[in-house]
């Protein structure tokens, strides 16, 4: 790090790296998009925050280690969310991680990890015989936030270390219990706003963030894209979900600095990128930077 002034700047303590930035559960045809997932660098620890369909390879493209991730957290237990978090999990303990991972998020989590150790037990055993590795079974560590209560209403802490602050709140996401996240890193604060739509307070969650990564959602060209789909499925986008508009009128409410669009629906071009940003715009008169996988803020 120098201390010349006339030298480079010092190194940001903290890296936002979006490793997969698109949404909902399908396989990606655009190149650019894997599932929702994204990391949380600070003096080089990585923080995964979602771990969606293609999260682990992304992950090491990203340059980042497997057997450093020591916690891991996850926004609500939709499978373009978790689908990759057992194996994502299994292949720090095949890299030669040893010490448990914590992982963080809703409910089902205890289940959902109980379940992936159980399915994938015949393989873990004879691995276990034939290399002598240790079992695989301490390396998932749930916790599973309580969705009622004080988390309904305010902040709650998730994990302290002595890198980061975590926080969350509960968000409105249909029927399933979803959170958004609030990183406070040294320099900076990251919200994740995970899947939301129609009325909580992520606004008041995100309040003075330096960086908000928002999901976000296109209805008209969702239509296009799915012109058979029923009722219910277009009251889930619509009231489950963000429009670009409203991404914006939260972002100038939370008085952020920098809206990072992430979870992009739909994933086709339908919408040019100048499109997505000049809709946000609208309503936000600050930095605005459409996400792309592996995208580094």
């Amino acid at each position: 790090m120098s201390t010349d002034p006339g030298g480079p700047p010092a190194p940001a303590r903290s890296r936002l790296i979006l490793l997969g930035s698109g949404g909902g559960p399908t396989i990606h045809k655009n190149e650019s998009r894997h599932g929702p997932a994204n990391a949380v660098v600070v003096d080089g620890v990585p923080y995964l925050v979602d771990c969606g369909e293609g999260a682990p390879r992304q992950f090491v493209r990203a340059g980042l280690s497997l057997t450093e991730v020591d916690n891991v957290f996850v926004t609500h237990q939709h499978f373009d969310h978790n689908s990759e978090l057992g194996n994502f999990l299994a292949y720090t303990w095949f890299a030669g991680r040893r010490a448990p991972v914590d992982v963080w998020g809703p409910p089902r989590l205890e289940g959902l990890l109980a379940d992936y150790a159980r399915q994938n037990g015949f393989d873990f055993r004879l691995r276990e015989r034939e290399t002598g590795r240790p079992p695989f079974d301490p390396i998932p560590r749930a916790h599973e936030l309580e969705m009622s209560g004080p988390i309904e209403r305010e902040p709650v802490v998730v994990m302290t270390d002595e890198r980061v602050s975590v926080s969350a709140i509960r968000v409105n996401h249909g029927l399933v219990p979803s959170v958004a996240y609030r990183f406070r890193t040294p320099g900076r604060d990251i919200v994740f706003s995970g899947d939301r739509g129609g009325q909580d307070d992520i606004a008041g969650f995100a309040r003075g963030a330096d960086v908000l990564v928002h999901e976000v959602l296109h209805y008209e060209a969702m239509l296009q894209t799915f012109p058979a789909a029923p009722e219910a499925v277009l009251r889930h986008y619509r009231e489950d979900h963000t429009s670009p508009e409203d991404v914006g009128r939260i972002a100038t409410e939370a008085g952020v600095r920098t809206v990072v669009l992430n979870h992009i629906l739909p994933d086709n071009d339908l919408v040019g990128d100048d499109e997505w940003v000049r809709l946000v715009a609208k309503t936000f008169d600050g930095e605005i930077l459409l996400g792309t996988d592996l995208l580094e803020i």
